[in-house]
């Protein structure tokens, strides 16, 4: 399943848009970007291989975590658009990837661990 890359931002910006309103407007100082493959120090930074797959990445300090200053730099999350496109068989999956995804990734800023993201059924 490929979609252009404005297609997969659009639905990544609709994912954005369907988190609930008290997580969008508490997000501050985080860019959510779209690429196609993760990198292979992004890949080695997180104790994964060139095999394992890697649908988002969130980068940077954790919004509990931070203390009373302001970071310079924004945050990051990323998507990876060509993995997501290779586990999904049509748009529906595509779709569901991509918000479940962002979903993931937000909480990490907001420092939820992958063990409770996978308690909430956001895994």
């Amino acid at each position: 399943m490929e979609i252009s890359r404005e297609h997969f931002e659009g639905l990544v910006r609709e994912a954005v848009m369907s988190l609930p309103e008290d997580f969008r407007l508490n997000m501050d100082n985080v860019s959510i970007i779209v690429a196609d493959e993760p990198t292979p120090s992004q890949l080695t930074d997180n104790g994964l291989s060139q095999h394992d797959v890697l649908y988002g990445l969130y980068e940077g300090v954790p919004l509990p975590e931070r203390g009373s200053y302001m970071p310079t730099l924004p945050d990051l999350i990323t998507i990876f658009q060509t993995p997501i496109e290779r586990a999904a068989r049509d748009i529906d999956e595509l779709q569901d990837q991509i918000v479940t995804t962002v979903r993931h990734e937000v909480a990490h800023y907001f420092g939820f661990s992958d063990l409770e993201i996978d308690e909430m059924g956001l895994g």
